[in-house]
């Protein structure tokens, strides 16, 4: 399967909040059922590597992206604009990745 880095991207968000539920889980009820509670860290560890590979991933796609076209026209490399981003609420994320979707169609479609 071959991901593009904002299907990678994607995944890890999603592994982190199913990671945050398991473990909101995890500590209600680690005192009345130690089982499902260590099943429930058995999956956390399970999802942390999983995560560790696709971050591992992503910085690989970086690392491509810098050496064919490290910097934008102002000298900017895409980690040092991801950093900020990275930073953003998934919520506030998700419309910058709509209004940017959204300025790429108009664009392609003005110059057909």
């Amino acid at each position: 399967m071959n991901l593009s880095f904002k299907d990678i991207q994607f995944i890890i968000e999603a592994i982190d909040n199913l990671m945050a539920t398991y473990q909101d889980r995890i500590n209600q009820i680690e005192d009345l059922d130690e089982d499902e509670a260590s099943d429930l860290g058995n999956d956390c560890m399970f999802l942390e590597a999983l995560r560790k590979d696709l971050s591992t991933s992503i910085e690989q796609i970086v690392s491509q992206t810098k050496d064919s076209s490290s910097l934008n026209k102002e000298g900017v490399s895409l980690s040092e604009l991801m950093q900020p981003v990275l930073k953003l609420p998934i919520s506030e994320r998700l419309v910058l990745v709509d209004a940017i979707t959204e300025s790429i169609r108009q664009e392609l479609s003005m110059s057909k």
